[in-house]
């Protein structure tokens, strides 16, 4: 593995973040437009919509979008990410490698479809923050990459290989 490594796993939600602004902006106007028109009841309806899809928006804000920076074998510089204004939800700041426990790999489980080309499972590779530390995702692929990665990573920075599991789920492995 070839030390510093820049990375950015914060490229998916930019795309998700400004598509969900695009459609807030369409929404918004759609709403002006109907108050503007006088048809007050349709226009009390999508704002009565747009805030209950606004109080769920709130709840996914906790998840961790990523992060955008360099790694060297002394520790990780993580950047912070605007879309158009807005603070994506990721760790931030100057962190040394003794404060990481482990290089840890979350493995997505894709339901596969017939009409689907790919049917691979997806995995993210963490480095895993001891407490006080936040854990920053390093990579994004599918599984085999993923565990590819974390492999060369955790030799690399002499850091114990971990399976995460996704939160709510249990990792179990069964050989036939």
């Amino acid at each position: 593995m070839n030390l510093p490594l820049n990375f950015d796993t914060a490229e998916p939600w930019q795309t998700i973040v400004k598509i969900a602004l695009m459609i807030a902006a369409v929404y918004t106007i759609a709403v002006i437009s109907l108050f503007l028109k006088g048809n007050l009841l349709g226009g009390s309806l999508l704002v009565l919509f747009g805030l209950a899809f606004y109080a769920m928006l709130r709840r996914a804000r906790r998840i961790s979008m990523g992060a955008k920076g360099r790694l060297t074998r002394d520790g990780v510089t993580v950047h912070p990410v605007r879309v158009w204004g807005f603070s994506l939800n990721m760790p931030s700041g100057e962190f040394a490698l003794d404060r990481f426990a482990a290089v840890g790999v979350v493995e997505r489980i894709l339901i596969g479809l017939p009409n689907r080309t790919s049917q691979s499972d997806s995995g993210t590779v963490q480095l895993m923050g001891r407490p006080g530390t936040p854990n920053i995702e390093v990579m994004i692929g599918d599984i085999e990459a993923a565990q590819a990665f974390a492999e060369e990573l955790s030799a690399a920075l002499n850091l114990e290989l971990k399976d995460v599991p996704v939160p709510g789920q249990t990792i179990r492995r069964y050989t036939v």
